[in-house]
Order: C-alpha cells, then sequence, then structure tokens
C-alpha cells in the first residue's frame, strides 16, 4: 500500500529538497569565456575538480609554493613568474598571463600544450570540468571574473 503524506507535510518536504538544491543550482550560474563562447561553469564542481591540484598548488596569497607555483593572481601576472618558484624552460614570462584560452588548453593535456614542462599531470580531457575549474581559479586567486552569483 503506497504511503500518502498530508499535503502540509509534502509541502514542507518539498519546500525543504527546494532548499538543499538552491546553492548547487546558484553556483551553477557562473559562464566562463573559452574559445569564443560562454561556457556554463560550477564553482562547486571547480573547487572539487580543484582537489587534483592541490598536492602541488596553493591558491592563497602569501602561502608558499609546493612541488609547483602558488597560483595567487595567476590570470594577472605573466606565466613562469611566481617569486621564489624556479619553472621549467617551457614556462616563461615570455607566454604573457594565463587567459581561459591558454589555461584551457594547457589543463587538457600539460604535455603537449608546453612540451618540456615539469608538469607530470595528465591533464582534464572533459570540457566541462575545466570550465568549472577555471571559474573556481579565477575567484579563489583574487579575480574577480568571472562574476558568479552564490
Amino acid at each position: 500500500m503506497p504511503l500518502r503524506l498530508p499535503a502540509r507535510l509534502f509541502a514542507l518536504a518539498a519546500a525543504a529538497l527546494a532548499a538543499l538544491a538552491a546553492p548547487a543550482a546558484r553556483a551553477a550560474a557562473c559562464t566562463v569565456a573559452i574559445a569564443g563562447e560562454a561556457r556554463p561553469a560550477n564553482l562547486e564542481a571547480g573547487r572539487r575538480s580543484f582537489l587534483k591540484c592541490r598536492a602541488c598548488h596553493m591558491l592563497a596569497e602569501g602561502e608558499r609554493h609546493l612541488v609547483g607555483p602558488n597560483l595567487w593572481h595567476v590570470f594577472r601576472r605573466p606565466a613562469g613568474s611566481a617569486e621564489g618558484f624556479t619553472y621549467s624552460q617551457a614556462i616563461t614570462p615570455q607566454l604573457g598571463p594565463w587567459t581561459n584560452d591558454s589555461l584551457d588548453r594547457f589543463l587538457a593535456q600539460p604535455s603537449r600544450a608546453l612540451p618540456g614542462n615539469r608538469m607530470v599531470f595528465a591533464g582534464l580531457p572533459n570540457p566541462a570540468e575545466r570550465a568549472n575549474l577555471i571559474a573556481y581559479l579565477r575567484q579563489a586567486t583574487g579575480d574577480p571574473e568571472p562574476e558568479c552569483s552564490r
């Protein structure tokens, strides 16, 4: 016999479920411009993707370098220019600052994007995961773009 909930109890349960889902829906409100298109991005999914990076990279201003450089202001400074970190010859300030496009290509397959770099990471083949991570990095490294509703 099916369970029948009183209408008031059903409405409360539905409202509680909607409230739980609301933060995820708001986090998905970002878009990131990559390769000339606006890709949807989710900050929480980007934060989870960054867990693959955090063994080697720190994000906050003033944190130390690990195996890889601290990424604070990575979109505002030339590549290969974090003070106190020794980069491979493949990553030089002449590359300019990282952009959404250049980081997207790099994160897809670092060894192919910049041959000779020391980053031992296979990459993120999923374009949606890269968009999520780029949106998260923009927020977490002191860059206000993209402006995402939370």
